[in-house]
């Protein structure tokens, strides 16, 4: 079954996996980047996530999805945010140590999405439970909290750093 859902895949499937994966190495690295490429990774996160289920679902699970990004992001921001982080206002560049989480939060977004496309192709009766796409949203806005704690975390380090 897998090797025929694998024949069944989208050539750019793979080769969005294979750039998804470099994108996520190169986060493991310690690096400095100007201000909106560090912010475009974290914003690219939620609006796949978004697009994701508005397009198979609609805008009815997109309060699961809005409620369960609120609190991650709340959370995540809180309790796990990289202090590290720095910002130096004359260059307009961030210095952000490296780290194996995003890759890991890519990887899982990456994966859920394709478990959903071929549980869609193969017609799976979970999709058309009521409490699908609902779980499905809230999984997909406690991923995107993630990217949008950190999204955060650059910003306020950004402002703290131009006030100083």
């Amino acid at each position: 079954m897998i090797a025929q859902i694998l024949s069944n895949t989208p050539t750019w499937v793979f080769v969005l996996f294979v750039g998804l994966l470099v994108v996520g190495l190169l986060q493991t690295r310690t690096r400095t980047g100007r201000r909106i490429p560090a912010l475009v990774l974290p914003l690219f996160w939620v609006a796949f996530s978004l697009e994701g289920i508005k397009s198979n679902f609609g805008l009815a699970p997109l309060a699961s999805l809005a409620v369960a990004l609120a609190l991650s992001s709340a959370v995540a921001y809180t309790l796990f945010r990289e202090r590290r982080v720095q910002y130096d206002a004359s260059t307009q560049k961030f210095w952000v140590p490296g780290s194996w989480t995003p890759l890991f939060v890519i990887l899982a977004i990456f994966f859920t999405k394709y478990a959903q496309a071929v549980m869609h192709a193969m017609k799976a009766d979970m999709i058309a439970t009521p409490w699908f796409p609902i779980a499905l949203s809230a999984f997909y806005g406690l991923l995107s909290g993630y990217f949008a704690a950190r999204a955060f975390n650059l910003l306020k380090t950004m402002q703290k750093a131009k006030a100083a």
